[in-house]
């Protein structure tokens, strides 16, 4: 009677350890059910995605893919220089402030379409010891093709004769004030317009020089 009991008792313990051990094991695994290699009960890191790379910044680009001359004068062959005699291009009084000198319109709103533009190059042909009787200016400027189409609306609405001449659009208007002989000469070509104001002064065939010099590869 006394072994039985032995054996039961010892039967009772090897059943504890055996569930002890099944307990431990379940522990050690991180939990039934749980994929190998992952614990239960707590949020498991996620690969960082890579750093988005930053949009390219496209490289500036001239304003037009056209001609584009950099200076003025680049503009006129040796024949109109000599034209303009004593004239001389861009003098120095031209730049200082509150020169009053002519800008490629009389008109306003031209004007304000000419400074809305980017880039562009003012010449001038005046007296060299300041203002005069005499002068001329060309603004070149560069335009959309939204802005071309205002310019050549505007033109139009302030009464100019336009018609199309060497591959773009020519606008003209000469009048007289205070007994002076003031007109424009505008030239509307690929993304450039020219803007020419005269007073008493302009050799024939300006406008046709520049547009050859400023096309000559075309």
């Amino acid at each position: 009677m006394t072994r039985r009991r032995m054996w039961v008792l010892l039967g009772a313990v090897g059943s504890m350890l055996v569930i002890a051990l099944i307990v431990l094991l379940i522990v050690w695994r991180g939990g039934a059910g749980a994929p190998e290699g992952e614990a239960v009960g707590r949020p498991q890191p996620h690969s960082s995605p890579a750093p988005l790379a930053l949009a390219s910044v496209p490289a500036p680009t001239a304003t037009t893919d056209g001609p584009h001359p950099s200076t003025c004068d680049e503009l006129y062959s040796p024949a109109i220089v000599a034209a303009f005699d004593d004239l001389v291009l861009n003098p120095a009084w031209v730049a200082e402030e509150n020169s009053d000198v002519n800008r490629g319109s009389g008109d306003p709103e031209l004007i304000a379409l000419i400074d809305a533009t980017g880039e562009r190059l003012t010449c001038v042909w005046a007296n060299a010891n300041g203002g005069s009787g005499l002068g001329l200016t060309t603004e070149l400027v560069w335009v959309t093709p939204e802005q071309s189409t205002k310019i050549q609306s505007r033109l139009t609405a302030v009464g100019m004769n336009c018609y199309e001449e060497l591959g773009g659009m020519r606008c003209l208007i000469e009048t007289t004030e205070d007994g002076e002989l003031v007109g424009e000469s505008h030239f509307l070509r690929d993304d450039i317009w020219l803007a020419t104001r005269y007073v008493n002064t302009g050799p024939d065939g300006y406008t046709h020089d520049i547009i050859a010099n400023v096309w000559a590869d075309e």
